[in-house]
């Protein structure tokens, strides 16, 4: 039901941005700064609720406000709502999460590997944008991982993503080869991040 909900909003989302590119073309190529400050703020609500996929809203404020600007955008909305997840679930559904995984043995018992490397996996899981960020969120908000270590780990995970996403919104309608080199340095990074996860993986596996 919620997919179909979302899907809905997405749709009406298309259309309206179908009818209204030219304003909103218009307002992407104009320099004037003054609503900057309101949108840290709503990329934390479009993390928390993605009216819109938040990669686009990611990609119109590197578009907008450039690599810097947009970046610090992204960054703060991405982690701002991973953190307020967080902190929601831990404080208010941890116990019902923590008894849920106890139903499944191969679960509890990856959560326990989980738990003894929570940072690393953490970290890791952000470097590697393969597991949903939500659920990445909320089974770190079941463990037992600090809100601190927690909090670290995703801030420093976050950066080289959101980056992305701004220097793609930022190049995407001015410089297709850079865009494309963008792309390609991105890939190659997640691939090196990948590996060093494998082999940092490896021995702690067999132990």
């Amino acid at each position: 039901m919620k997919t179909r909900i979302l899907l809905c909003i997405y749709f009406l989302v298309l259309i309206f941005g179908f009818f209204n590119s030219s304003r909103i073309m218009s307002w992407l190529t104009n320099q004037d700064m003054t609503l900057l400050p309101f949108m840290f703020p709503l990329s934390v609500f479009i993390g928390l609720f993605p009216v819109i996929p938040f990669g686009l809203f990611a990609g119109i404020m590197g578009a907008k406000y450039g690599p810097f600007w947009g970046a610090f955008i992204n960054w703060t909305g991405s982690f701002g709502s991973a953190l307020l997840m967080f902190l929601y679930v831990r404080y208010g559904y941890q116990k019902k999460g923590r008894e849920f995984l106890a139903r499944f043995q191969q679960l509890d018992r990856f959560t326990g590997v989980f738990e003894r490397n929570a940072f690393i996996a953490v970290l890791f899981a952000r470097l590697i944008p393969i597991i949903p960020s939500p659920v990445i969120t909320i089974y770190s908000a079941i463990s037992i991982i600090s809100v601190l270590s927690f909090s670290l780990a995703t801030a420093i995970g976050k950066i080289p993503t959101m980056l992305v996403y701004s220097f793609l919104g930022d190049q995407v309608f001015t410089d297709y080869r850079r865009t494309i080199i963008t792309v390609l340095v991105y890939a190659s990074f997640i691939g090196i991040a990948y590996l060093v996860y494998r082999r940092w993986q490896s021995p702690n596996t067999k132990k």
